[in-house]
């Protein structure tokens, strides 16, 4: 090998590791587990939370579009993806209690939260017991701040019975459930390897946590949180279009301080990432 090609390989090395995605497992001692996580870019941070059961790994599409301009952060929340499994904690107060935690360890100022579906449960837990003093923004994707409800009268997924069949399928059939639920969230079909991946990163929540999370979510109400809850730049829901009408509805009576932003499914950062990533860094930049 000539000393021009060795010069030229050992600059590609380094040149490699500048730019190399930090992926990190961060102990939170206080809450007495560890987190995988995921550190890309530099500036302002933001962190995006994933759903129930799913990982990091369905941020993949924005990793690169955000840590060119921010700090890009996401992380697997206890008991999901790469992250320590517990027999207790498995609620989404301990997740809000670990957020703040992995934020404070991470010194990070002015932080934009970004949660999708479930993720959004532990920002609104996050919000009820901390507070806005070192959040800039927050964005909901696709999520309501209560599950059950009357849906004549509350922006909610449904009643009790809207939830039977779900219950009885997440308790006999994880791997069923699972293709469901990708399945639902997708406007378009997704290929055989794709939905191969995603079913398996979700079947890596253990089912004892699985069901204690969806219980909490099912039990849960979050709306006097977000009709109190605001931010020092613009926040904001973004919500699919089977039921934007109703949720914007609901939103611009209950909680005037967020906007609305029509998506076109559950998971559109995934299916159309440029579409939803230029639509995120509007509100961002404004």
């Amino acid at each position: 090998m000539s000393f021009r090609n060795l010069r030229f390989y050992i600059l590609l090395f380094f040149s490699l590791g500048a730019n190399a995605q930090r992926e990190n497992y961060l102990k939170l001692p206080d809450q007495k587990v560890t987190l995988y996580y995921e550190d890309e870019g530099s500036g302002n941070p933001i962190i995006f939370i994933p759903g129930w059961t799913m990982t990091t790994r369905f941020f993949s599409k924005q990793k690169e579009y955000f840590s060119k301009q921010y700090r890009f952060i996401t992380f697997d929340p206890r008991g999901q993806g790469e992250s320590q499994k517990t027999s207790v904690g498995n609620s989404y107060d301990v997740h809000a209690q670990d957020l703040a935690e992995f934020i404070k360890l991470l010194k990070l100022k002015n932080v934009v939260l970004v949660g999708w579906s479930s993720g959004c449960i532990t920002m609104f837990e996050y919000l009820k017991q901390f507070g806005t003093g070192n959040i800039k923004q927050v964005f909901f994707i696709d999520e309501t701040p209560k599950w059950v409800g009357d849906m004549d009268f509350e922006w909610v997924y449904g009643n009790f019975d809207d939830y039977r069949s779900s219950l009885l399928g997440l308790t006999r059939s994880r791997t069923r459930d699972a293709a469901g639920t990708v399945n639902w969230m997708l406007q378009n079909p997704v290929s055989d390897n794709d939905k191969k991946w995603m079913v398996n990163d979700m079947l890596k929540t253990p089912n004892h946590v699985a069901l204690s999370l969806y219980i909490d979510g099912l039990a849960a109400d979050y709306i006097d949180v977000v009709k109190n809850t605001e931010t020092p730049s613009r926040s904001a829901f973004f919500l699919r279009d089977s039921w934007y009408g109703k949720a914007s509805l609901w939103l611009n009576k209950e909680a005037p301080f967020f906007n609305t932003v029509a998506i076109t499914s559950h998971a559109m950062f995934w299916e159309k990432p440029k579409e939803f990533n230029d639509l995120l860094m509007g509100y961002l930049k404004d």
